[in-house]
């Protein structure tokens, strides 16, 4: 019984391994026929976890291969705007399965036979297919932002940046100067953004950066990132090293490095690296709202409305400015009609003598700061308290239209 159950396995096992063999006979016609990557992959799926062929290169070369042709073929087709639907889609999915497939194979074929003897089959043909493809890479990246595959971009560039690593492998690829490698690696981030790949993203933000792409649309998006991924140390990372260069033009920066400061309540640090800022660009507005935002915080209300209206002086119609400045006239008003008499008979006159003039002032403001941006809701949200305790029924009714608007 011993004999013919080992027997029994033994045909089994051969048995076995003639049908993987057919297996991969069939998908290799198939390829040849050019039946299309689908039809390939269908056919040799059972190679891929079979013990018997698993490891061999060609199977994952047959795949590989077919889809390369099929990219070759709609190529052709798309020389001649004779693209099926879909096809720059398929495209990108050729490219990209054909490198996955090539790169599983390319180590097997390098593996010692069973003499210890290292044979390669494949790995020249895969390195000169590759090395062939690489502009498609770039080109099929750029189509598939077009028709919003950004994730299928985002790998696109992403193989075209591991072959220009390794050009050395591939004979006869030119690899581009160092600016356009920086462009396309800023573009692939820029894709895998877009695909709410926020590590991705990041990560290529910061590669490009590494490169020498340094331009301030690189921190802008960047930083959005990081605060979006919610990687605090990123996005003052980013903001330290684009304040030097771009800090004069734009305080998002500053903000976020002081808003660092403030959440952890270092007002003296907050302060000393704002008035650096100012020191070094007396004229910038926008440094001067900071300034504000820092002693508000701070509770220094009179301090902040003598910044905000430096900002005002600087720069009249700086709509974050005149809102901060109706804002603190706002809580002035509120202040002193915390403070107001007790007795019911002198409450007008009080009113009208310390609360009314400090409300109407707030009004202007923040009638100005809107008037500069009419996206500044909070400016009308205030505007209507400011209204309605002036019993402005007028102005009232028109704030808050425009807030339904």
């Amino acid at each position: 019984m011993k004999k013919i159950g080992l027997l029994a396995i033994a045909i089994l096992t051969g048995a076995t391994a003639f049908a993987q063999q057919s297996v991969l006979k069939e998908a290799e016609r198939a390829m040849k026929d050019k039946a299309g990557i689908d039809k390939v992959v269908s056919i040799i799926t059972p190679a891929f976890t079979n013990p018997e062929t698993e490891k061999l290169a060609q199977t994952y070369y047959i795949p590989g291969k077919a889809a390369y042709d099929q990219f070759d073929e709609l190529f052709k087709l798309k020389a001649f705007n004779k693209l099926p639907e879909n096809g720059v889609a398929t495209m990108g999915k050729d490219l990209i399965e054909g490198y996955d497939f090539f790169m599983k194979a390319l180590p097997l074929d390098s593996l010692p036979d069973a003499k210890g003897k290292v044979k390669p089959k494949y790995s020249k043909d895969i390195l000169s297919t590759i090395g062939g493809h690489y502009s498609d890479y770039n080109n099929t990246a750029i189509d598939l932002w077009g028709i919003k595959d950004f994730k299928s971009a985002y790998k696109c560039w992403d193989i075209y940046l591991d072959i220009t690593k390794d050009a050395s492998r591939y004979k006869g690829i030119v690899v581009p100067h160092d600016t356009l490698l920086c462009e396309i690696m800023y573009n692939q981030a820029l894709a895998a953004w877009q695909a709410d790949e926020l590590k991705n993203a990041l990560n290529s933000f910061m590669n490009a950066k590494a490169h020498g792409y340094t331009k301030k649309n690189l921190y802008d998006y960047a930083i959005s990132v990081a605060a979006q991924a919610e990687d605090t140390v990123a996005v003052l990372e980013l903001a330290r090293e684009a304040l030097p260069m771009y800090g004069s033009e734009d305080a998002l920066y500053i903000r976020y490095i002081i808003n660092d400061y403030l959440i952890k309540k270092d007002f003296p640090n907050a302060l000393q690296a704002i008035n650096q800022a100012i020191a070094n660009d007396p004229q910038n507005a926008q440094y001067y709202v900071v300034l504000g935002v820092i002693y508000d915080n701070d509770n220094k209300r009179a301090d902040a409305k003598d910044a905000y209206k430096k900002a005002i002086e600087l720069k009249p119609d700086d709509s974050m400015a005149l809102f901060y400045y109706g804002k603190d006239l706002c809580e002035d008003a509120y202040e002193l009609s915390d403070k107001g008499p007790s007795d019911p008979a002198l409450l007008d006159a009080y009113f009208n003598d310390k609360i009314r003039p400090v409300l109407l002032e707030a009004a202007e403001y923040l009638e100005k700061a809107y008037a500069a941006d009419n996206e500044n809701l909070d400016a009308l949200k205030y505007l209507e308290n400011v209204y309605y305790n002036l019993k402005d029924e007028v102005n009232l009714e028109k704030t808050q239209q425009r807030l339904q608007n």
